[in-house]
Order: C-alpha cells, then sequence, then structure tokens
C-alpha cells in the first residue's frame, strides 16, 4: 500500500533527526485498522528546546517527503498535510509535543494492538513504551454509562428544540447545519447506546459503520430522518428523528432503567408535522 511506502520514508527521516526524542503512530494503524483508505497519524515529541523552531519550520520538515499539495494547522489544532501519490491523495496528520509532555500519551484515546504497532521511535530510555504499554488494548467504551447517556439524550432533545426555533425565525440554513450536525449526531450515539456498540465510543464518530451495528429496522427508520430542500421537508425529517429517538430512549430506559425527559419529547413530538 502507498501507505506503507509513505511511512517507511517518513520514519527514516524521523529516525535520523536528533531534535526527536519519540514517535509514536496515534492512528488506526496501530490499532489493527488501517486500509488502502486510512490515513497516517504521527505524534512526534520535540526536545522542549527545540520544539519552537521545529513548529516554525515545520512545513519545510513537511515538504522532505513528498509533493505537498496541502498543509496547514487543522480546526484541531495541529498540523494537516496531504501528498500527492499519483492516485488518491494521501493525508497525513502531525502533532507536535514537547518531550516534558510525555504522560500526557495515558490521556488520549488510543488502543494500540502492542507497544511496537505504536512507538515508532524511542529515545527517552524507554519511558515513552512504558507509557503507551499502559494503554496498549485499553477499553475506549464509556466510563459511566449511565451519565453518557443522560448528556447524550439531553443533547438530542435540548438540541431539536434549538431547531425548530430556528426555523420559526425562518433561519432555514441554521436549523439544517444544527440538524444534520448535532441532532443527528446524538441520534446515532443514542442508537449506538441501544445496540451495545461501545467499543471506540471515545475515538471514533457515531456515524462510523452504523449501518453495520444497528438493526435493519433502525436502519430504515434513521434513514427517514434526512431532510431535503424545504423547510417542511426539515420538518418532517426532524419528526421522524423525534420518533426514532423516543423510541429509542423509552427502549434504553425501560432496559438500564435511566431517565430521560420522557415529557418534553411528547411535547416536541406533538410540535412537529407528523406526516
Amino acid at each position: 500500500m502507498i501507505q506503507d511506502e509513505f511511512k517507511r520514508r517518513i520514519l527514516d527521516i524521523i529516525r535520523a533527526d536528533g531534535r526527536i526524542v519519540g514517535c509514536v503512530d496515534y492512528g488506526s494503524s496501530s490499532e489493527g485498522r488501517g486500509d488502502e483508505w486510512s490515513d497516517l497519524d504521527f505524534g512526534l515529541f520535540i526536545r522542549d528546546v527545540d520544539l519552537a523552531s521545529f513548529e516554525h519550520d515545520w512545513k519545510l520538515w513537511a515538504a522532505q517527503f513528498g509533493k505537498l499539495l496541502l498543509a496547514y494547522v487543522g480546526g484541531v489544532g495541529h498540523p494537516w498535510v496531504v501528498y500527492d501519490t499519483g492516485g488518491l491523495p494521501l493525508r497525513v496528520d502531525f502533532a507536535f509535543h514537547p518531550e516534558s509532555t510525555l504522560e500526557q500519551v495515558l490521556t488520549w484515546p488510543n488502543s494500540p494492538v502492542s507497544v511496537a504497532a505504536m512507538v515508532c521511535l524511542d529515545r527517552t530510555d524507554g519511558r515513552l513504551s512504558a507509557l503507551v504499554s499502559q494503554i496498549v488494548g485499553q477499553s475506549l467504551a464509556p466510563t459511566d454509562l449511565a451519565t453518557t447517556f443522560e448528556q447524550v439524550c439531553g443533547d438530542f432533545w435540548y438540541y431539536l428544540v434549538r431547531t425548530q426555533t430556528k426555523l420559526e425565525r425562518g433561519q432555514d440554513w441554521a436549523a439544517r447545519h444544527d440538524f444534520n450536525f448535532i441532532v443527528v449526531g446524538n441520534l446515532l450515539a443514542l442508537l449506538r447506546i441501544e445496540a451495545g456498540a461501545l467499543s471506540r465510543w471515545r475515538s471514533s464518530s457515531p456515524a462510523v459503520e452504523i449501518e453495520k451495528v444497528i438493526s435493519a429496522q433502525r436502519l430504515v427508520q434513521l434513514n427517514q430522518c434526512i431532510p431535503s430542500g424545504t423547510a417542511d421537508d426539515i420538518r418532517l425529517a426532524m419528526f421522524q428523528a423525534a420518533l426514532l429517538g423516543n423510541e429509542i430512549c423509552i427502549h434504553i430506559s425501560q432496559e438500564r432503567g435511566y431517565k430521560w425527559p420522557a415529557e418534553l419529547a411528547q411535547k416536541v413530538l406533538a410540535q412537529l408535522i407528523s406526516p
């Protein structure tokens, strides 16, 4: 795979750079999930004294590995790069950290299959490898499912109400944005809780492989929550989402004994358009 060739090229240069004391693969490949469409993710630990200058010239550094089609600091706060590979451009994410913050590895939502799969370079007298050993195979499921359900359920119903207020103001695009990205996002999370598909909760979007983890019936219901162009279409999609969310919340509550805002749900449903 082109990723393997690029990874070797990048690691050869990283290992020859004395400013870099540690390198970890914090992406899907270290967890055994990489495929031909995956990006590459490298976390570099730089000597504290060298970090500022390294970050200042990072684009020149990144240009060593191939033809840059894009190089910028993304909204996540660290460099994102796209290389020309002759086919589908390859995305590579870099994250630069001072050596003095090695311990932050313990807070990362990663679950590598082994230390060797994640640690590509360790010049820290084994400290980096020892830290990574503590997160090998760690669970990425919610630590407190009741609290997680309360938050996801609350966001789902809260944002349904907020989205409706935007529709009432005639702010159709704002309503469409909130519905598609926030309401549906929380609906997907509710579906995962109902299905017990929680193993990668801390590290993946709830949309990833949702088709594989929910029932065929739920997928049919979810597909009815896709709005088209008009405000009425958005209202209808919101109604379908509210119906589905209501069913899921009832099911989870009955199965697990969790409390949820059932009275609010009925009021929301009463306000939305019924088909």
